[in-house]
């Protein structure tokens, strides 16, 4: 689930957040624009962030379930030099 950078616009930020065990296989349909892979450690949810509230309610929602988080990444910010051709 590594971010595309082509597919990204100024600004756009992608996260990734690592959780201890299987999550239903359809637990992501509750979130907005966040997928899910399962992995042999757990399963890791990823998205594009919208604004901090977005990443802050996830996290929230995940505590609140007793999920626990193992890891969480933020990428930064798409740089403008990022989009240019490459001769």
């Amino acid at each position: 689930m590594e971010p595309q950078h082509s597919d990204r616009r100024q600004g756009d930020r992608r996260f990734r957040i690592w959780v201890h065990g299987r999550l239903d296989e359809d637990f992501h349909l509750g979130l907005t624009d966040i997928e899910q892979e399962a992995i042999p450690a757990g399963t890791v949810l990823s998205g594009g962030l919208v604004d901090q509230s977005q990443m802050h309610s996830t996290l929230d929602l995940l505590r609140s379930l007793g999920i626990e988080v193992l890891r969480f990444e933020l990428d930064p910010p798409v740089a403008p030099d990022d989009h240019k051709e490459k001769d």
